[in-house]
């Protein structure tokens, strides 16, 4: 298996809170379990706390946080660096490595949620002119493409409506944060296929609306 000194990611410490940065970065880089104490955003002050293997640190959005496995069962979990509290080396229990590069975790996804009964779909999107620049030169994921010629006269059969912009590729987990990409273009990006996806996206868009118009009663 890879050792965990080649699998972990950390670019540059995170500035807030650096000296549990620090302590998050020595415990995987000296393959320690820990004791890790957290609290959920809608309870903070509710103190919760879990023993873990950790393996990873990687940035999201501006925002830190730790791969790990639960001691318990080993099922990996990630938390944000902003909601752990502290972490205590617990140097007595033994460490497990990540079986394989856990930076591979990555590849199929957005973001850092891995969802283990997800399968990879080959998600289909439409992007309008005012928005295909922007997606185009900052591609939602590594296997974003553009379609062939021919697969895109044939979507523009099936959907008249869709005037003008471009038709593109990403092969995806489903989670939580490529709904919300997919989502944030609004109506500059519309989800062609596959169906579960599309209904993600559509029953967000349908409660935002929902909000709104009660919202403006």
């Amino acid at each position: 298996s890879t050792t965990t000194s080649k699998s972990y990611l950390f670019l540059s410490p995170p500035r807030e809170n650096s000296n549990l940065s620090g302590g998050l970065f020595t415990a995987i880089s000296q393959k320690q379990v820990i004791e890790l104490h957290y609290h959920i955003f809608t309870r903070p002050d509710e103190n919760l706390q879990i023993n873990v293997h950790p393996y990873l640190l990687k940035e999201y959005n501006r925002r830190w946080y730790l791969l790990c496995a639960a001691e318990e069962d080993g099922k990996l979990l990630n938390f944000s660096l902003d909601r752990i509290d502290k972490c205590i080396p617990l140097t007595s229990h033994k460490y497990k490595e990540y079986d394989g590069d856990i930076n591979e975790r990555f590849d199929d996804i957005i973001g850092v949620t891995w969802l283990e009964d997800s399968p990879v779909y080959q998600i289909i999107f439409w992007v309008s002119d005012k928005s295909k620049d922007y997606v185009l030169t900052k591609p939602l994921h590594a296997s974003q493409r553009t379609l062939p010629e021919t697969t895109i006269i044939g979507l523009h059969d099936r959907y008249p409506s869709l005037e003008g912009g471009v038709f593109l590729r990403i092969d995806c987990k489903r989670n939580y944060e490529l709904i919300r990409e997919l989502t944030s273009f609004g109506e500059n990006l519309l989800v062609i296929e596959p169906i579960v996806i599309q209904d993600e996206v559509y029953k967000q868009i349908v409660s935002l609306n929902d909000k709104y118009t009660k919202l403006r009663k």
